[in-house]
């Protein structure tokens, strides 16, 4: 499957365009992705489990619950991957 790559603050040229054209057209595909029919913001309870796939989605914790009362668990597990250069 393709995916396109543009993550604010991270991609920072387009190889063959001129910086004028270049930071305007990133900008605009960033500001794209992160629309909320693109968007999930899951609200936790016990016994949730979440899976994605990790070169497709950007994803990003947002520190939501209480520390040190609750406490997060994150187990990862690779399953074959396509290195991204």
């Amino acid at each position: 499957r393709k995916c396109l790559y543009v993550t604010k603050g991270e991609c920072v040229a387009i190889d063959g365009m001129v910086d004028d054209e270049a930071l305007p057209l990133i900008e605009r595909l960033a500001r794209h992705v992160y629309r909320a029919p693109f968007r999930h913001t899951h609200k936790w309870r016990v016994g949730d489990l979440l899976m994605w796939d990790n070169c497709a989605v950007q994803h990003l914790a947002t520190f939501d619950y209480k520390w040190p009362d609750h406490r997060r668990l994150m187990w990862r597990i690779t399953v074959g991957s396509t290195p991204t250069h």
